[in-house]
């Protein structure tokens, strides 16, 4: 499942999250945030749209179609590929002509080939800075290949024994979480504000969580709104 954002230039402290959804359907969320950000640009609202993806994504033909029409129209959107190197349950490289399977086609679309190292949230924060600016100056779209790995399998159901282990490993010694940590160490960040930091993120964590089982089950006004034209489900039954 992949998400779509409206990220606002006005007031911070809107109680909106500007957050679109998700979809199950490979690929369907790109033409989405792509009339999103036409929505934005319409209407004059200094906003732009951030859209995140997988690699397996780049072979669907809504990722082009969204691409294509983005440039055209040099609408303010952003297409992140968050390059794992595994599709579901198949490398993309075993199956993609390029090696770069989002940045190596940016170019047919008139874009520069962006490329970062996912697991540096610095690369990545740059990027991303970059990439909004040039959207919201109306310079229009960007398409940034973040390349990064899974820590497990596809799904819960999914044990991942398809990828080599040492190639597992050296992935893993990548984590960008304690890797980060160090480098805030070396500059020179005390220990005990870093615990704090965890700590502090950890217990909003839980009450959450705590909040989120403690609360009602939704009814089916709210469970079915918006679903079927008539109001309800019940002409099903």
């Amino acid at each position: 499942m992949h998400r779509r954002h409206l990220t606002p230039t006005r007031s911070p402290t809107e109680s909106r999250r500007w957050m679109m959804g998700s979809y199950a359907i490979i690929g369907a969320h790109l033409p989405i945030a792509t009339g999103a950000a036409w929505s934005a640009q319409y209407r004059g609202t200094g906003q732009a749209a951030v859209c995140f993806f997988g690699d397996g994504t780049t072979n669907i033909g809504a990722f082009h179609e969204a691409l294509n029409l983005a440039a055209v129209w040099k609408l303010p959107v952003v297409f992140v590929c968050e390059n794992n190197l595994y599709m579901e349950y198949t490398a993309i490289g075993s199956v993609t002509a390029v090696p770069n399977p989002a940045a190596d086609r940016a170019a047919a679309y008139g874009l520069q080939p962006v490329v970062v190292d996912g697991n540096d949230p610095e690369a990545v924060h740059e990027a991303a800075v970059a990439a909004l600016s040039r959207a919201r100056s109306g310079e229009g779209p960007s398409l940034i290949e973040a390349k990064t790995y899974r820590h497990g399998g596809h799904s819960r159901a999914d044990p991942a024994k398809y990828r080599p282990a040492a190639e597992v490993e050296e992935w893993l010694k990548r984590d960008p979480i304690p890797a980060y940590r160090q480098r805030l160490l070396d500059l020179g960040v005390a220990e005990s504000v870093l615990g704090e930091i965890e700590a502090e993120s950890a217990r909003l964590v839980d009450e959450a969580t705590a909040e989120a089982k403690a609360g009602p089950q939704p009814g089916e006004d709210l469970v079915l709104k918006d679903i079927w034209a008539d109001g309800g489900a019940t002409w099903r039954n």
